[in-house]
C-alpha cells in the first residue's frame, strides 16, 4: 500500500509534457522590461485578423454553394446572371 501513495507522490510531481511545453512558451512570451512585465503575443494580432477575414470570406462562399446548391448546380453560384437574377427578385437594382 506504501508503494501506491508514494506512486501517486510521484506522478503529481511528474509534469506532462503539454505542461512543460506550456510553461517553455510562457518563459519565453514574458519579459521584464523596467521593472514591468511585458507579455508578447505568439501570433500577432493583425495576423489574427488577416486569417478570420479570409476564413470569413471562405465561410461565405461555401455557404452560398451550399444554399444555391439545393437547388441547382453549386457552381452556378459564380455565374452573374445568378447574382442578376438574384438582384431582381429583390427588388435591388446593380
Amino acid at each position: 500500500m506504501a508503494e501506491t501513495q508514494s506512486s501517486r507522490s510521484d506522478d503529481k510531481k511528474r509534469k506532462s509534457p503539454y505542461k512543460n511545453l506550456k510553461e517553455k512558451l510562457q518563459k519565453n512570451r514574458v519579459e521584464t522590461i523596467q521593472g514591468v512585465e511585458v507579455e508578447h503575443r505568439v501570433i500577432p494580432l493583425w495576423i489574427k485578423l488577416l486569417i478570420l477575414l479570409v476564413l470569413m470570406i471562405l465561410l461565405f462562399i461555401v455557404g452560398t454553394m451550399i444554399g444555391y446548391g439545393i437547388l441547382h448546380n453549386p457552381f452556378g453560384v459564380f455565374n452573374p446572371e445568378t447574382w442578376q437574377h438574384i438582384f431582381d427578385l429583390t427588388g435591388r437594382s446593380s
